[in-house]
């Protein structure tokens, strides 16, 4: 782990640092996370509304499911009863009523409260139990007992109610009243059959759970109800919102609108054997119908799932936007002027090919470079080669001008001596072909000529030439003090109505090379001193120190060259100031 996190410092420490708005890396990673968490975002959309779809039809078809169940269930629970009361009703077609409740007491179930037979008056003939009636209780305004008529053969289900007929009891049971007729030794009789049902076998049927907070009740005739779990609720004045809709549906389902946002589905069965709807009611609310378990879990997985992909995102820009970042870093060290610089960065194709070519464009620039070095070198040589040769003829000018004065004047020997001067002065000049000679080399140059212009100007002046040990074999450019001193002739000491003297030094200065030519000429005033190197002078006398100046500097840069010195009717000093170079 240690060795992976230092690798990923040492690729990414000088990235990061840099990294700009509208980088490529960050660019990547936005535009790449972005549209993955939006297409995210739209299968989370798809799917939730997929899920929200099938848990509804699931719903539906199990609210459909429970309600069939229950309805068949009730149906059959009641045919059952019916069935009891025919059986009764064709047993007293041919016995004895006592006979048969005597006979049959097998037929009666736990979840029949009772069975009795009452005449047309309503006074009871028999009853299953043996528990006492009230005294003074009407049976004939009985609901049950009015709602068929004795003999009719036909039968009818009451409500839930109170069965008030026996003392000290009050049981909520659901009555069935049918007609029946009987014989016995006082002849043929009529009456209503009560077969009463206890009332919690109903509730118990309807009380399977639909769903999260699903309910099942009954619906009668009239849109009275029957059964409801919220009895209670409802007659403090709570109303249950799907009754009416539950009355006006005669059988299927029906989803509803809340004004809470939600949704409920309600589902009607019609029983067979009688006039009640089965109705069952839950809430359709998708994925909301589980619990924050199940919505704890999806957030969890979408927000592990926009990380990962946040993550990958970043990766993914890293490993494009790396190469090019780290080919940007190496142009910057080919820019600061490192042109060893080499790419051995390999990635995608695009960016193996940018590397080949980087280190292509970076050679050219290298061979180029080093063709331009050349070509400057041989410019500066020729430019060399171009002021040596206008200095040779300057001064071969002006010294076979004093030849041919000094043969005019017939002074032979001095001819001879002067011309002798001159051959070793040419022979110092050539010097092989090379642009630099010794110091020494130098200095004995430098004192032919000013033999010859000694000569010349009939010992006008007088010169000396001091240099240390040190910087006589030292290496120089040829020819640079002989146009200085012979400025120092011509402009100093040449023409002064006293004797002249010029000094020569050679001496080393704050590792340098330092010449210094001083006379006691003249001078020169400051305005004429603040122009002699300008370029632009055409004057003739200046054109031997300005060329002398120009070889310094573009041999050896502009840290060197020529300073001037002078004050009026003193003199001037002109220092040469080169690079120590040892032989």
């Amino acid at each position: 782990m240690k060795k992976f996190w230092n690798k990923w410092k040492q690729t990414t420490g000088f990235m990061l640092p840099r990294l700009k708005w509208n980088s490529l890396f960050i660019l990547i990673a936005a535009t790449t996370t972005v549209i993955a968490v939006i297409a995210m975002l739209l299968i989370v959309y798809v799917m939730n509304h997929r899920f929200d779809a099938s848990i509804d039809r699931t719903l539906q078809q199990n609210n459909m499911q429970i309600t069939d169940n229950v309805a068949t269930s009730i149906d059959s629970y009641l045919a059952e009863m019916i069935s009891v009361s025919d059986t009764i009703s064709k047993l007293l077609g041919g016995n004895n009523v006592n006979s048969v409740f005597q006979n049959y007491h097998f037929m009666l179930r736990d979840d029949i409260d009772t069975i009795a037979v009452f005449d047309e008056q309503g006074k009871l003939v028999m009853k299953t139990d043996q528990r006492p009636l009230k005294q003074h209780v009407d049976v004939k305004q009985q609901a049950w007992f009015r709602s068929v008529a004795p003999g009719s053969r036909i039968y009818t289900l009451t409500e839930p109610h109170v069965q008030r007929l026996y003392e000290q009891e009050y049981r909520w049971v659901i009555s069935l009243s049918k007609g029946i007729e009987w014989e016995d030794e006082n002849g043929k009789h009529r009456g209503v059959m009560l077969v009463d049902m206890n009332f919690n076998n109903m509730k118990e049927l309807c009380s399977k759970e639909i769903g999260e907070n699903g309910y099942l009740y009954i619906v009668g005739a009239n849109n009275k109800l029957i059964y409801h779990p919220r009895q209670q609720m409802i007659y403090a004045g709570i109303t249950d919102s799907s009754v009416p809709i539950a009355c006006n549906l005669t059988e299927g389902s029906i989803i509803v609108p809340q004004d809470d946002g939600g949704r409920l589905l309600v589902t009607v069965k019609k029983l067979k054997s009688t006039d009640w709807k089965i109705v069952g009611v839950c809430s359709m609310n998708g994925l909301l119908t589980f619990d924050g378990e199940l919505r704890n879990f999806i957030t969890l997985v979408v927000v592990c799932a926009a990380i990962v992909i946040i993550v990958l995102s970043v990766s993914v820009s890293f490993l494009i936007s790396n190469p090019l970042r780290r080919l940007m870093y190496l142009m910057g060290r080919v820019e600061a002027g490192e042109l060893s610089t080499f790419s051995t960065i390999r990635s995608v194709y695009e960016v193996n090919q940018l590397s080949t070519s980087f280190n292509q464009m970076v050679y050219k620039i290298k061979q180029l470079m080093e063709q331009v070095i050349q070509e400057q070198k041989q410019l500066r040589k020729s430019e060399m080669n171009t002021l040596h040769a206008q200095i040779n003829p300057h001064f071969l000018y002006n010294t076979l001008d004093s030849i041919v004065w000094m043969a005019e004047s017939g002074d032979q020997q001095s001819v001879v001596k002067m011309i002798t001067a001159l051959a070793q002065f040419f022979r110092l000049s050539l010097s092989g072909g090379s642009h630099t000679i010794s110091v020494a080399d130098e200095l004995s140059h430098v004192e032919n000529y000013l033999v010859i212009q000694k000569m010349r100007y009939d010992d006008q002046f007088s010169y000396t030439i001091t240099a240390d040990d040190k910087v006589k074999n030292c290496k120089t450019l040829k020819i640079m003090l002989q146009p200085i001193v012979e400025n120092a002739i011509i402009h100093g000491v040449g023409n002064l109505p006293y004797p002249g003297a010029i000094d020569i030094f050679a001496e080393i200065e704050n590792g340098k090379l330092v010449y210094t030519v001083r006379d006691n000429g003249f001078g020169m005033k400051p305005e004429k001193l603040e122009h002699i190197l300008d370029s632009n002078s055409s004057s003739k006398s200046r054109v031997g120190v300005k060329n002398v100046h120009q070889r310094i500097q573009l041999m050896y840069g502009n840290d060197f060259g020529l300073q001037f010195k002078s004050e009026l009717d003193e003199g001037t000093e002109v220092r040469i100031v080169l690079p120590l170079i040892e032989t």
